[in-house]
């Protein structure tokens, strides 16, 4: 059997609620579903070994959960519960077992979710074509478990790559699945603030995915990810648009707001796409979205 088939076999019988909306996205995007999903299983097989079945599912479930019960609340309120990284800490961050939970929840949803699916589709087709086929550095800015630098170096056989994360415990998963992966030579990720990082030399590309939500001061992120990439590098930036997480801090509710951050770090916008769960309740004020962006950095103040 193959992985994708033992995946859905065991979300079938153990994620019951949750496994019809994974099957209709496969359905729907069967190519790309079973493409990606095929590579990250693989490396989720070499990380856990022959239980990873249950951990994915138990990930998924553990965060599935958490982002039903905050939308939920987030409807009620009007508003994100948490305003501070220190108010998530100790309850999120500074808990490695709700990390590890948690980032096999993310893991999984790369291509589990359909609208998750269509921003891979995003990258896959506008910005990678952006990349030199040939030599080149990635600087992945929160890069939690690693998933966007393993796929970047995996496509682009030339390029490295170094991460950056402040959670410990992101650094020990996504330094143990480049291992797993066989690219642990050409991937370095460090311990270190996404905010405040500098790269010894200019770097040709940067990543950073679902972590502006996560910060007090978005905009810095935008600002350290320009000043570490050489003029005319590209970036590829995600963000989560009234999205509640327990861990989300920074509402934004228009892409608007995103893009006029970037233009102000020093970005022109080459590429923009904003994806939403194909269900959602009408009744709901607010429409969770996944945004992406493709950026080039200007090498002057106008272009």
């Amino acid at each position: 059997m193959n992985r994708v088939q033992r995946f859905l076999d065991h979300f079938a019988e153990h994620c019951q609620v949750y496994f019809p909306a994974i099957e209709e996205n496969r359905r729907r995007n069967e190519a790309t579903f079973t493409g990606l999903a095929e590579t990250l299983l693989e490396w989720a097989e070499n990380y856990l070994g022959e239980g990873w079945p249950e951990v994915l599912a138990d990930g998924y479930k553990f965060f599935l959960m958490d982002v039903n019960r905050s939308q939920i609340e987030y409807e009620r309120r009007g508003h994100y519960l948490h305003k501070s990284y220190d108010q998530v800490y100790q309850s999120v961050y500074n808990d490695p077992q709700c990390m590890n939970r948690y980032h096999w929840g993310v893991f999984v949803s790369t291509f589990a979710w359909e609208h998750h699916i269509q921003i891979y589709e995003f990258y896959r087709d506008r910005f990678l074509p952006c990349l030199p086929a040939g030599e080149g550095g990635l600087l992945d800015l929160g890069c939690g478990s690693g998933v966007w630098s393993l796929l970047t170096t995996h496509t682009l056989p030339g390029w490295t790559a170094e991460g950056i994360d402040i959670s410990e415990k992101s650094i020990e998963l996504s330094s143990r699945m480049a291992q797993a992966c066989g690219m642990n030579g050409r991937i370095r990720f460090s311990v270190g603030d996404a905010l405040t990082y500098r790269s010894p030399s200019p770097l040709n590309a940067g990543i950073s995915c679902f972590l502006m939500e996560h910060l007090e001061a978005p905009d810095r992120l935008l600002h350290t990810l320009a000043a570490n990439l050489s003029p005319r590098g590209h970036a590829f930036v995600t963000a989560a648009l009234t999205a509640a997480e327990v861990d989300h801090i920074s509402e934004f509710r228009r892409e608007s707001e995103v893009v006029r951050m970037a233009e102000d770090a020093g970005f022109r916008v080459v590429a923009l796409f904003s994806a939403a769960p194909p269900s959602h309740p009408e009744s709901h004020r607010f429409l969770p979205r996944s945004l992406a962006l493709v950026l080039q950095k200007r090498k002057n103040e106008i272009w």
